[in-house]
């Protein structure tokens, strides 16, 4: 893979590479470095100082501590593939399953991950719920040293596998909690037969097994996914390993099952969303993205069926939503600076992409993210936009009409909060007031062959 830059052999640069390297949240490798002495190194002062790390130092630490941390309780209990952002999203989205309240902020997102992860009734089955013929489904999972373990809702164990190379850390489905990162393991019924299959997004230490498994009830391999080759970006091409990020199951009309996989690139940007066929992992459909995927949702807007796909967007260094024919997920990202162009990637794109703005809390740590979207009385787009602050989770909103122009835009409770937080202690340069109302715009939108600003609104608070 060439570069548009030089980096000295086994150095990561910034806390996003770290993080990526170790598979934590960045947050998490931050409060190593201050508790535990993670080996990071800085070149200039705080504010604009450069952060970086070697891997064998890293390596090295983590042998040494790994039994000091555990010990403490500070083992986290998802593995992430950091990139720019790791915000939290549904395991599955539902075109029946309800959304937040917008003013609810931190805590409505963290209701709307927790219903997620349970399972949104049309498309997860209940734990441990019994089929006609009287199966027992998967309900609860351990991923440890190199196997997953399934059990039904009881606790008795339905099957292992072993997968024959050691896993990055230890998770569990008890353990995980939902504004942590993706969960690894979605239990779902991806093809509509009343049975719940295992997909698992598998994190293991070497990257070029990071595949996407999914597993019949029963624990047979159903089938095992990874993209190959390469895919062009401006000047530079991006190749092998595509890690396994995520999974979603949506659902159509009369219950037709949609099964979706992201996987990103081994360091850098590039995502790709495929939606495979639930049979055997064959590619029906497949979009390549310049930022992380974080969501994916199926629901019907202004008389069509649409698929949204919401994350990063590294072009304009903010969120993203793309909007695309639910037979129609094809082509990659329109971008503006040549390094974020796909140069080999199929024909197509979104017939409607959206970007919003980074806020000044998150423009401090990393960019936004699209956190959930979904369809409101057929035809309004409900979005919710992650700003990662220091201090936790904000977020902001946008609602866009049927012919997408902006109707509504919110700067959430929390966000001001922790803002008044972060001047006292004079980490912002500026009070909350206009200053903030003025980053929520503009919403940019392609239009076919250009991005384009929508007419503004009244930011409400």
């Amino acid at each position: 893979m060439s570069t548009s830059f030089e980096i000295e052999p086994g150095r990561m640069n910034g806390w996003k590479e770290i993080a990526l390297h170790l598979g934590k949240g960045t947050r998490t490798v931050q409060r190593w470095e201050k508790l535990y002495g993670l080996p990071v190194h800085r070149i200039g002062r705080e504010g604009g100082e450069i952060v970086y790390a070697f891997r064998d130092e890293i390596d090295r630490w983590m042998e040494s501590t790994d039994r000091d941390r555990v010990a403490n309780g500070d083992e986290p209990p998802a593995a992430l593939e950091a990139g720019l952002f790791e915000p939290p999203a549904a395991e599955s989205v539902d075109e029946g399953a309800a959304p937040p309240r917008r003013r609810w902020a931190v805590a409505v997102l963290l209701l709307a991950a927790m219903v997620a992860a349970l399972g949104t009734l049309s498309v997860l089955r209940p734990a441990g719920r019994s089929t006609a013929g009287g199966s027992v489904q998967p309900a609860a999972w351990r991923l440890a040293n190199e196997s997953l373990a399934v059990f039904d809702n009881g606790g008795a164990l339905l099957f292992e596998h072993q997968f024959g190379f050691p896993l990055r850390s230890t998770v569990t489905s008890e353990s995980q909690r939902p504004l942590v990162g993706p969960s690894p393991v979605l239990i779902a019924d991806v093809d509509g037969d009343a049975r719940s299959e295992v997909l698992v997004s598998v994190i293991a230490a070497d990257r070029a097994e990071q595949k996407l498994y999914c597993f019949e009830p029963d624990g047979r391999v159903r089938f095992v996914h990874q993209p190959t080759g390469t895919r062009r970006f401006g000047g530079d091409e991006y190749g092998e390993p595509w890690l396994a990020h995520r999974a979603f199951v949506t659902r159509g009309p009369e219950g037709r099952r949609r099964l979706w996989a992201v996987f990103t690139h081994n360091i850098f940007f590039p995502t790709v969303l495929r939606e495979l066929d639930p049979r055997d992992g064959t590619v029906r459909q497949e979009y390549w993205s310049n930022g992380f995927i974080e969501v994916v949702h199926e629901g019907t807007w202004a008389g069509r069926r649409v698929v949204l796909a919401g994350g990063t967007n590294n072009d304009f260094r903010g969120a993203s939503l793309a909007v695309f024919p639910v037979d129609g997920v094809a082509g990659a990202t329109p971008a503006v600076r040549p390094g974020y162009a796909c140069r080999n990637c199929p024909t197509g794109g979104p017939e409607a992409l959206f970007v919003f703005p980074t806020l000044c809390l998150a423009r401090r740590g990393g960019q936004a993210s699209v956190f959930s979207a979904w369809v409101e009385n057929g035809d309004r787009l409900r979005v919710t936009v992650g700003q990662w602050a220091r201090n936790g989770l904000v977020a902001s909103y946008y609602t866009l009409g049927p012919d997408g122009g902006l109707l509504q835009a919110e700067i959430s409770r929390e966000f001001q909060t922790a803002h008044a937080e972060l001047e006292q202690r004079e980490a912002v340069d500026h009070p909350f007031g206009s200053r903030d109302d003025a980053e929520m715009l503009p919403v940019r939108r392609w239009d076919g062959t250009r991005f384009v600003d929508l007419p503004p609104v009244k930011v409400a608070h």
